[in-house]
């Protein structure tokens, strides 16, 4: 009964992972769509997502501390229905004010995977490391998925179809997760793991505070920059020359995520074998140096370097929550996770205006790129003075 349980909840949560990124990520092709049909300014649309972007950020402390309070299946069954909701309602929206609605509910929603999930996976694995890679794969999945669904959706169908149809799908998956909680397949109740109790000196809490806060900063501005501006990146550079419809550029996205989540699994097995630390900052150098080459790239390698900084980036995440779980007392794990997604998510509003003020002013994003490169080539050398004991840094 325990094995089936686990099983349905390495199922539960995957799919969780790539559902929220999924619906987090596919309004970044579909508003290709709707700039065509209501004839409004990419700007003037891309901003629509601004509060539930923040959302997605403000909302990991509370589904953090509910999860911790109450249950961490039971908030992952709400996530999944309310996802469905919003969604379809942002499927009927024909003005920019009921978008806008929409849209924020749907980021509200998205914000209770982190803290809830990944604390459902840390205190459910042996091996945390592979687990939390393996979930990650899925993350990265839900990206490109959420691009490849939008785009085929939109080029047979329409951009409503791209949010009532997945809305649809993450409904019945809802339906299905409660059905295994209220039949016992799945506990209600957490479970709590001993692992990850040795605690960092108190002299040094301060210090790796505000190390790895800058680190997730930096971290998710590249996410969400890139995640956001990556489409239309495409679309400026590549369309003329390679005459790509709004379908095809999510195609290419997809691809981008699918192919680079599955290095999140090699990150994840990494992080248990050799240093967190030295594993982390390898991921930060290798994003730093490729993002300065990406400034002016218009050509088929723009794709190739743009995979491999996603991948540098997803898959040094396991490695990033290991540090987190090493350096928290156990009893605010999820709470240190829902301040983690807090910071990483609250960014992308601020990417959000950062991206539509360069295209506003530039028709471009290469200053951007430009600044992202710097700023992570500067974070490798703050994250080789972070303190970890010996013995954490052993397989």
């Amino acid at each position: 009964m325990e094995s089936n349980s686990q099983k349905w909840t390495i199922f539960y949560a995957a799919v969780g992972h790539m559902t929220m990124h999924m619906f987090a990520a596919f309004y970044f092709v579909i508003v290709l769509a709707i700039e065509d049909d209501w004839k409004f300014s990419y700007n003037e649309l891309i901003n629509l997502w601004f509060l539930g972007s923040l959302f997605v950020g403000l909302g990991s402390l509370p589904a953090g501390w509910l999860s911790d309070r109450w249950s961490r299946s039971g908030m992952m069954a709400i996530m999944f229905v309310g996802l469905g909701l919003s969604s379809i309602l942002c499927g009927f929206s024909n003005t920019k004010s009921t978008l806008f609605i929409n849209l924020s509910l749907l980021g509200l929603f998205c914000s209770i995977y982190h803290p809830a999930g990944i604390s459902w996976i840390v205190n459910t694995s042996k091996e945390t490391g592979r687990a939390l890679g393996f979930n990650n794969i899925f993350g990265g999945v839900g990206v490109g998925l959420g691009a490849f669904i939008a785009g085929i959706l939109i080029e047979q169908y329409s951009w409503h179809a791209a949010f009532i149809l997945p809305g649809i799908i993450s409904l019945f998956i809802g339906i299905g997760l409660i059905w295994h909680i209220k039949s016992k397949k799945i506990s209600l109740k957490n479970i709590i793991s001993e692992k990850f109790s040795e605690n960092p000196e108190p002299n040094q809490y301060l210090k790796i505070a505000i190390i790895m806060l800058i680190s997730i900063t930096c971290m998710a501005f590249v996410f969400h920059i890139l995640q956001t501006s990556l489409p239309k990146t495409i679309d400026i550079r590549l369309s003329a020359n390679m005459d790509l419809s709004t379908s095809e550029i999510g195609y290419i996205v997809s691809a981008i995520y699918v192919v680079s989540g599955l290095m999140n699994y090699v990150g994840g097995i990494l992080a248990d074998k050799f240093s967190e630390k030295i594993i982390y900052a390898i991921g930060i150098i290798g994003q730093g140096c490729l993002l300065l080459l990406i400034i002016s790239l218009a050509n088929y390698w723009l794709i190739a370097i743009c995979l491999l900084i996603v991948a540098f980036n997803s898959s040094i995440l396991p490695a990033e929550n290991l540090l987190l779980a090493r350096f928290a007392p156990e009893k605010y794990q999820s709470l240190v996770y829902g301040i983690k997604f807090i910071i990483a998510f609250s960014i992308g509003p601020i990417a959000l205006v950062l991206i539509s003020k360069s295209y506003e002013l530039t028709n471009e994003f290469s200053y951007l790129y430009l600044a992202l490169g710097i700023m992570m080539l500067c974070l490798f050398i703050i994250i080789l003075t972070l303190p970890v004991k010996k013995q954490a840094l052993a397989a």
